[in-house]
């Protein structure tokens, strides 16, 4: 078996797939179309795929009638092995979600070929896209489509035999008397990030379910689909698979007609107003969607780690009151401990061996942004990024925000943050879950984790004035004990960051104090980062909700 292609971020130019029809596939497929009520535009849909030039033996099409009445039936022009399924008799769920998720457990293809019930594929439209899943095995691939402005069942829709012609004479072009629209905000999109090679962390959002295919590994790897969500759930779905390391691929010879137009095209501005809690809750980005609503959400922006160990109660506590308490609050804490070994029997309360782990899990207990955990996390999915944070280093009140910026305009993969002067012991490390996903899809090759998101994300290295980090191993623990706040500090044109313990009357009072902390210089730094960020040129973001996102909106 041959190793699996290591990608840089988005870039899948480096992949080389065969032309059309000059190989032999090898993977199994099953095509899952979800349908309700819509016996007509199906049977069109299974016309285009009788005619498809990927091969018979390897093609499945699985159709899932979601509770049609008149129940669904199977038209006699379509593909050999086709099934029809009830999603009624495999659960209790209903919607386009819950239809799909049933199509990917019943079927057996080692590849989800996704494709609505109103879309007539061309014929290598299967084939397009499936060269690519022999390739990667954490390809996403995207078809195209041409939107053709008809009403559901109309009169001067063509007949499946007419479809099937067409088909085997290679001109399905010739199918409608136009050139029908294109999806006009997924191919803008597109277009505007050179073929999704210089995408962004955003790129998941023209993850589009209407036709798509990925391997069903992938598919597991992430969850599968949230079959709770009624609308919206490709986009939800696209966020996933991104976390989990995907590689979204457009496929332009994947051509297809849509009958009639979208949801969003038809109702856009309901779509967005139903989509936008729900998309809000499940997904940290844009960061527009959490604008409006709770501060606390079931998907963080970050999941952070500290580890207690043998620190004092006070210095993990500033540490961990330090993150909660800066201005990014779109996080957890996973605080990490020995806390199963906490029992209630009978001890010496004061000379407990044990007594700053219970106070810190006394401390934390109730706070529901603290995860009391035993072993840190393997991973932080779905949350975007995963902060390890030494319990020994606090970082300033916009330190979190910042490290975040710097990762998203960078795009890189890890950021990391050591003490000034310091060269080498534990550092702070801010790593994007995207990029975790993808050296579990591809391996370390024998390097390091940290080697490995380099060569697959690319990384930073920052000094700790440059975010502002203090190192709390230089205060004992009764200077911690009262907290941390933020002084002016004139020298440095910005603030230092402190221990409300030790007594400051100015700059040579610090000094005598020897109090070596991060510099956080607001607009002085935040310009400073600009200059120096190269940002991707991606004037116009898709919304998840089916809009466009101008530029600087989120």
């Amino acid at each position: 078996m041959s190793a699996v292609p290591r990608v840089h971020r988005n870039d899948w130019s480096t992949l080389t797939v065969p032309d059309l029809g000059s190989w032999r596939p090898e993977l199994s497929v099953s095509v899952v179309i979800p349908a309700y009520n819509c016996q007509a535009s199906l049977d069109l849909t299974l016309a285009s795929l009788s005619r498809q030039t990927y091969p018979d033996e390897l093609l499945e099409v699985v159709v899932v009638d979601d509770g049609s009445q008149p129940p669904i039936e199977l038209p006699a022009v379509r593909p050999a092995n086709t099934r029809l399924v009830r999603a009624g008799e495999h659960s209790d769920g209903w919607g386009r979600a819950n239809a799909l998720h049933v199509g990917a457990t019943v079927s057996t293809g080692e590849v989800l070929h996704w494709l609505d019930a109103d879309m007539v594929a061309h014929p290598a439209h299967v084939e397009a896209q499936l060269r690519w899943h022999h390739v990667a095995p954490y390809a996403v691939t995207l078809g195209y489509k041409r939107f053709v402005d008809t009403c559901p069942g109309a009169a001067d829709w063509p007949t499946p035999d007419a479809v099937v012609a067409l088909w085997d004479a290679g001109t399905p072009q010739r199918l409608f008397d136009t050139e029908g629209e294109p999806h006009d905000y997924v191919e803008r999109y597109i277009d505007r990030t050179d073929q999704l090679r210089a995408a962004d962390h955003e790129v998941f959002g023209i993850h589009v379910g209407a036709t798509a295919a990925l391997r069903r590994e992938l598919y597991q790897a992430c969850g599968g689909l949230d079959t709770t969500l009624r609308l919206g759930e490709d986009t939800e779905l696209g966020y996933r698979l991104a976390a989990a390391g995907a590689l979204f691929v457009p496929e332009p010879l994947a051509g297809s007609w849509h009958l009639g137009a979208s949801h969003v095209m038809q109702d856009k501005e309901r779509v967005q107003r139903h989509n936008r809690p729900y998309l809000a809750d499940r997904m940290p980005y844009p960061r527009w969607l959490r604008r409006v609503g709770g501060s606390n959400w079931s998907v963080p922006l970050v999941e952070a780690v500290v580890t207690a160990g043998d620190e004092p109660l006070e210095r993990v506590r500033a540490a961990v009151d330090a993150v909660l308490g800066g201005d990014e609050r779109d996080l957890v804490v996973c605080l990490v401990g020995p806390w199963d070994r906490l029992g209630e029997g009978r001890r010496r309360v004061l000379a407990d061996p044990d007594l700053d782990l219970r106070l810190l899990a006394e401390t934390y207990r109730g706070d529901p942004r603290v995860r009391l955990v035993t072993e840190a996390p393997h991973t932080p999915f779905p949350a975007a990024y995963r902060l390890d944070l030494p319990a020994r280093h606090g970082l300033g009140p916009h330190a979190v925000r910042r490290l975040v910026e710097l990762a998203d305009r960078e795009q890189v993969g890890l950021v990391e943050l050591r003490p000034s002067g310091a060269t080498d012991g534990p550092a702070t490390r801010l790593w994007r879950t995207a990029a975790l996903g993808r050296v579990d899809r591809v391996g370390t090759a024998g390097r390091s984790l940290a080697d490995a998101v380099t060569e697959l994300h690319g990384s930073r290295t920052v000094a700790a004035e440059t975010i502002g980090m203090v190192d709390l191993g230089r205060f004992a623990p009764e200077q911690l004990a009262a907290g941390l706040r933020t002084i002016a500090d004139p020298a440095l044109g910005g603030s230092r960051w402190v221990p409300n313990a030790v007594e400051v009357a100015g700059v040579r009072s610090l000094a005598k104090a020897t109090v070596l902390v991060g510099t956080l210089a607001g607009r002085k730094l935040s310009a400073r980062i600009r200059r120096r960020v190269v940002r991707p040129a991606v004037p116009v973001r898709p919304r998840p909700d089916g809009g466009a996102q101008p530029p600087g909106d989120g």
